[in-house]
């Protein structure tokens, strides 16, 4: 995540005030849809990898988990993003609450189908897509917590 914030950096260069450089970083119209993408990247990679090194349905399992991970997230996100531009810190804290509630329920419900209803299936590789998505999330927080030089 880091690495395509600071791809986009130059658009931004002109930028002044107390966040200085790294605006892009915070901006959540620009970190939001990148962090998506990096994760379906995460997933789409590993699924590659799976369907190279082992068979089909641990390729396709894998893509199914890490699916279960960036539907939800991004069903949040456009919570949190609609909300945003309301001014009110009650309809925003509304949404956050509304959209995370959704998204484990959203989460919960993905799980269910894709084991109740998908057949092959390698949960090993189930598990596997969906840790490997989630893992974006916290490896984009550690990244940008280091490109501002804040430890």
């Amino acid at each position: 995540m880091a690495f395509f914030c600071r791809l986009a950096e130059p658009a931004f260069a002109g930028m002044t005030g107390s966040l200085g450089r790294y605006a892009v970083l915070i901006d959540e119209r620009h970190a939001v849809p990148k962090l998506l993408l990096a994760q379906i990247g995460v997933s789409v990679g590993l699924a590659a990898l799976l369907w190279l090194g082992r068979d089909g349905t641990a390729a396709a399992s894998a893509l199914l988990g890490g699916m279960i991970a960036v539907i939800p997230n991004a069903f949040l996100a456009a919570r949190l993003l609609s909300s945003a531009r309301d001014a009110n810190a009650g309809a925003l804290l509304r949404a956050a609450w509304i959209g995370e509630i959704g998204k484990l329920l959203l989460t919960a419900v993905l799980f269910g189908v894709v084991f109740a209803f998908v057949r092959p299936l390698s949960a090993l590789s189930v598990f596997g897509g969906f840790i490997a998505a989630q893992l974006v999330v916290f490896g984009a927080l550690l990244g940008n917590r280091g490109a501002t030089g804040k430890s």
